[in-house]
């Protein structure tokens, strides 16, 4: 398996991008919708649910799967090796993905 998984490694990372950056871009916008929902939307009105169809979506069907796919990307290349326990940038990186699921949590 391990072999199978070093073939592959580069489609791995590519993935992990791709997910990644799927996933900052929903963290992004999520408080935007937020906001322009506070502003614009009055208590029960068709405005105010279609700010709820859009935050609903844009988490479940967009930054959940990304949260998830980065995860697993990243941990199998961690399993692969691609961690380097000494160098102070991938500790940065992990104490990121710990923030940015935790900036996720609080924002469900």
């Amino acid at each position: 398996m391990i072999d199978f998984l070093d073939s592959i490694y580069l489609w791995i990372k590519a993935l992990h991008v791709m997910a990644v950056l799927a996933w900052m871009a929903g963290l992004f916008y999520l408080p935007r919708l937020f906001v322009y929902h506070a502003e614009r939307a009055t208590v029960g009105s068709e405005l105010d649910q279609t700010f709820q169809i859009m935050e609903e979506k844009l988490l479940r069907v967009i930054m959940n799967p990304a949260m998830i796919v980065a995860w697993i990307a990243g941990l199998i290349m961690i399993g692969l090796g691609a961690f380097d326990w000494g160098s102070a940038w991938s500790w940065i990186k992990i104490i990121s993905v710990i923030l940015m699921t935790a900036a996720h949590g609080w924002m469900s």
